[in-house]
């Protein structure tokens, strides 16, 4: 039994900090209200819409996890890092150059972040291998 509570006390406290060996909780999507989601009309058609195929969007997965980590939360950071780790204020462009190489670029919108912010080097292009692996940035 004595060995039992260090053991017990040990893994409760790893329990705790599970995001710094890289394992988060997955947070499921917010959903709207049963009347606002009420509201929207479904289009008849996609055909207008952006196409991204498979492997171009397990590569922008790979970037996106990698230019802003899961754990961040923006509420809890101090401007201007709390509108740079926010995805709405972040442009994104993704080039399949074959089909083993895309480039995914993350360029912030920093007018979006408010007036004043004039920050050098935001933003990054990455390369990602048809395996999901990171081959560069810059």
């Amino acid at each position: 039994m004595k060995s039992f509570l260090p053991v017990l006390l040990c893994c409760a406290g790893l329990l705790n900090g599970c995001g710094y060996f890289g394992i988060y909780r997955h947070r499921p999507a917010e959903r709207a209200s049963p009347e606002e989601a009420a509201a929207v009309r479904f289009p008849d058609s996609m055909e207008k819409g952006v196409r991204l195929t498979g492997p171009m969007m397990a590569a922008l997965k790979v970037a996106m996890d990698d230019y802003r980590p899961p754990g961040i939360r923006p509420e809890k950071l101090q401007p201007p890092d709390s509108c740079l780790a926010r995805w709405e204020y972040i442009q994104t462009s993704v080039l399949q150059v074959s089909d083993t190489l895309f480039f995914v670029e993350f360029t912030p919108d920093l007018r979006a972040c408010g007036p004043g912010y004039i920050l050098l080097d935001v933003g990054a292009t990455y390369a990602i291998d048809g395996q999901g692996r990171i081959l560069g940035r810059e």
